[in-house]
């Protein structure tokens, strides 16, 4: 008789109480998967999606204020233009100095190249005078004399800007912005045959501006307005190279794919997108062209007239007037809508704050959105979908699998593994938690002594090499910190030094490359800080003299002949003479070989010993003279005296009388010479009064008119109006003035221009004599304010030596401008003071 013994019932009521109830486990966890997996796709799908809205929002929320502190930038720059002197060299230094990268596309429509350059923040610079003439007007970076009467909308660029009007009316430190202006490109004109915008790389350019200006008042009258033209093209960098799917940028975006971002103003014209055409423009009468709508003619619509504005566009969606509309509320968030090319998409739109100008009414300049079309939108959530789809069924199948194998170990190692393996690694279990749980000292006992004994053991060897090792680490970690510590505080110390030292400082490395630079060094020669792999020769294409210098050192380096160099370096730079004084000294560093360079800008030294040298030179002629002319007048009386004696005598004899008249005549001469000394070495007292400076000049051209008008000279006069009154010695003046024209008047003898103009710059008061002679030699002019020097072949060469001290004893500055063939400017500048000088 079969009989079955208490093992095999213990065997099969375990293999009954556990396959059972797994098959059917198996079975509802297969189900209950199902439905975790529909529910959980579609979960994940919304947020995905939400996630992905809300991304798209903060990424044109940004933007927005990115846009937003441009513009504030713009109006930090309008401020600081408007406190540089109403000069056109600085005017063109400022528009100079503010340039921005712009990235586009160049080339042909079939082999595009990208390009990056560094381009001009303003495309003009203007000063008006309080009438609206233009006094300064720099037109892309070049100076311009066409000078408009800005006052007249009609003679501005685009034929109804009134910006000047507008700005006159504000006070001091108020600005007026205006919106973009800019001539309309049309359709036919940006793609000119290319089926895309993103095809049409040979089509015309968007070019736009936005005017920035702000009036000059001066106790209480206008002086004039400062008006800066925001180059649009930087405007456009903040949206033209937005990729709303990927997360780098594109040179230029795909309008057909629906993917790309566009702004817009506070009264919904479009003023940054991909398709010219739809942005706001001017016609050549400077008319606004009409914005596309459902009355547009189909005659506007071949023709490519059609710029867009939201709040006319809700024939294209009824969304785009909606987000115009919450843009001006100041809201921001995400819609569905549908672009004029038929693309569905998802666009997020935020608005940028500012209230300036135009822009007061809603406190927005307008929005910007980032449209992505709606599958590539959805694609993220889409693949999550998918995947959580694949990685349950993969689940499932391992989860067979596993189920399969585990029955046949359960049939195999239950009865043999059950009392001699779980006991032991319950142990080990609750060991592995308690460390998971932060406690490193769990000591697991197990008395069996066989793999599971011997894994016992080394779980607890392994708990307590892990906490020596932490202690270790942790002590490790706090000397780290206070090493790290030390390193920085050395670090900052040396970057304070080398910074703020008030002398250039570069180094160089073993292959003559600079490793860096100062900001004393980068001021001194106008250079911006090099980048890595920047040779020196190239650091100072700029400065020849200093680069001769310096391939000089190094090749004597080479040779072994020194170590280290010094030298004064004197050269030219836009008319001035400039001396640095140079070192150079081997820099060993770390085991790393190289130069350091030192540069310090001596000019104003060099120029105040020169002075000092010439102060004392003059001392000592001006004694001299003195001298000499006292020696020489008495003698030269008598002679004088004794001669028209004898003339007297020689009654009848004309030919020695005449002898006698000419030798009188170099006697009066001699006598005007000495006159002329002694006046040099010892000036009379200056009786200085309050006095108006065109009254003085004035009376110096009357003086002057019949000589003009005989050399058929033509006289141009320009004097400021409002011009306040200083004190000043009439007189002296007067010779100072009469010199200087007399001289303009000696260098044109066949007739030119003399142009005197007066005005005040800051607290002085500006007198400018240019005439259209023959010039002065450069070599000439750093002597033409030297005693006894004289160009002209004849004279005592006092004239400007006496004008020179003259205006130098009023606090003032004399300078001298000529080239031959040109003519010559002498500038004089006068204090404007109620102290006695």
């Amino acid at each position: 008789m079969f009989r079955i013994n208490l093992h095999k019932k213990v065997l099969g009521a375990f293999l009954l109480l556990s396959l059972v109830p797994l098959g059917f486990l198996l079975f509802n966890s297969q189900h209950s998967l199902r439905l975790v997996e529909d529910l959980l796709r579609q979960r994940t799908t919304e947020v995905l999606d939400d996630q992905a809205a809300k991304a798209l929002e903060s990424r044109a929320l940004m933007v927005a204020q990115q846009v937003s502190a441009f513009l504030r930038e713009v109006e930090g720059d309008l401020l600081d233009l408007s406190l540089l002197p109403t000069t056109e060299s600085d005017y063109l230094n400022f528009s100079r100095s503010h340039q921005r990268e712009l990235w586009y596309r160049r080339g042909t429509n079939a082999e595009p190249i990208e390009v990056r350059e560094n381009a001009l923040l303003y495309s003009e610079l203007a000063y008006t005078d309080p009438h609206g003439r233009e006094l300064i007007r720099i037109v892309a970076g070049h100076p311009s004399e066409d000078y408009r009467d800005v006052s007249d909308p009609a003679q501005t660029t685009y034929k109804t800007e009134d910006y000047f009007n507008q700005a006159a009316q504000l006070e001091t430190g108020q600005l007026w912005v205006s919106r973009l202006h800019g001539w309309y490109v049309s359709r036919n004109d940006q793609l000119q045959g290319a089926k895309t915008p993103l095809e049409a790389v040979q089509g015309a350019l968007y070019r736009g501006v936005i005017r920035f200006s702000t009036p000059i008042w001066e106790n209480g009258d206008l002086q004039g307005v400062v008006v800066l033209s925001l180059d649009h093209r930087h405007l456009m960098e903040y949206t033209q190279h937005i990729s709303p799917i990927e997360d780098k940028k594109v040179v230029f975006p795909s309008y057909s794919s629906g993917n790309y971002a566009f702004m817009f103003d506070d009264q919904g014209w479009m003023i940054a997108h991909p398709k010219y055409w739809d942005i706001r423009g001017y016609d050549p009468s400077g008319q606004l062209v009409p914005a596309y709508s459902d009355e547009t003619s189909k005659q506007d619509i071949l023709s490519g007239r059609i710029p867009f504005n939201l709040f006319a566009a809700d024939f294209v969606h009824p969304n785009y007037p909606q987000v115009a509309a919450a843009v001006l509320r100041g809201e921001s968030g995400v819609v569905e809508t549908v672009n004029v090319g038929g693309s569905n998409k998802i666009m997020a739109y935020a608005p940028i704050p500012y209230n300036r100008g135009v822009y007061r009414d809603y406190t927005v300049f307008g929005g910007v959105t980032i449209g992505a079309e709606i599958d590539q939108f959805h694609q993220p959530a889409e693949a999550t979908s998918h995947l959580i789809q694949r990685e349950i069924s993969n689940y499932l199948i391992q989860s067979w699998v596993v189920i399969s194998v585990t029955i046949l170990f359960i049939i195999a190692t239950a009865y043999f593994l059950s009392n001699s393996i779980v006991r032991p690694l319950l142990s080990l279990t609750e060991g592995t938690r308690r460390m998971i749980r932060g406690n490193l000292s769990p000591e697991v006992k197990v008395s069996s002594h066989d793999e599971v004994g011997v894994l016992a053991d080394s779980f607890n060897t392994m708990v307590a090499e892990l906490n020596s090792r932490r202690r270790r680490l942790m002590d490790t970690l706090q000397a780290l910190r206070q090493s790290r510590k030390e390193i920085l505080r050395q670090r900052n110390f040396k970057d304070t030094v080398f910074e703020n030292i008030e002398i250039g400082l570069l180094t160089f490395n073993a292959d003559s490359l600079v490793t860096s630079a100062n900001g004393h060094a980068c001021q001194i020669l106008n250079i911006e800080r090099p980048g890595s792999d920047c040779h020196w020769e190239k650091l100072l294409v700029e400065w020849p003299e200093l680069h001769d210098v310096l391939r000089g050192w190094f090749l004597a380096s080479q040779a072994g002949e020194s170590s280290s160099f010094r030298e004064y370096v004197p050269l030219e730079r836009e008319g001035r003479t400039l001396t640095y004084l140079m070192t150079m000294f081997p820099l060993n560093f770390r085991q790393q070989e190289g130069w350091l360079l030192t540069i310090e800008d001596l000019t104003e030294r060099v120029n105040l010993r020169q002075q000092m040298a010439r102060m004392d030179r003059l001392a000592s002629l001006g004694r001299m003279s003195a001298g000499i002319a006292h020696e020489v007048r008495n003698p030269l009386t008598g002679v004088s005296l004794l001669l028209d004696e004898l003339h007297d005598r020689l009654l009848g004899q004309e030919k020695d009388q005449q002898l006698i008249r000419r030798a009188l005549g170099e006697i009066e001469r001699l006598e005007s010479l000495v006159n002329e000394m002694l006046h040099f070495s010892s000036p009379p007292t200056p009786k200085l009064a309050y006095g108006r400076i065109e009254k003085v000049v004035q009376d110096s051209l009357f003086l002057i008119r019949k000589q003009c008008q005989r050399q058929k000279v033509k006289l141009i006069e320009q004097f400021d109006d409002h011009l306040p009154e200083i004190m000043l010695d009439a007189d002296r003046l007067k010779q100072v003035l009469l010199n200087l024209l007399n001289n303009a008047l000696e260098a044109m003898p066949d007739g030119g221009e003399l142009k005197i103009e007066v005005g005040t710059v800051k607290d002085e008061i500006l007198i400018r004599v240019s005439d259209t002679g023959v010039g002065i030699p450069a070599e000439k002019l750093p002597l033409i304010f030297e005693p006894f020097f004289t160009s002209k072949g004849q004279g005592t060469g006092l004239g400007l030596a006496i004008s020179y001290n003259i205006i130098s004893d009023r606090g003032g500055e004399i300078q001298i401008e000529s080239k031959l063939g040109v003519g010559t400017t002498v500038l004089v500048s006068l204090p404007i003071t109620t102290e006695v000088i």
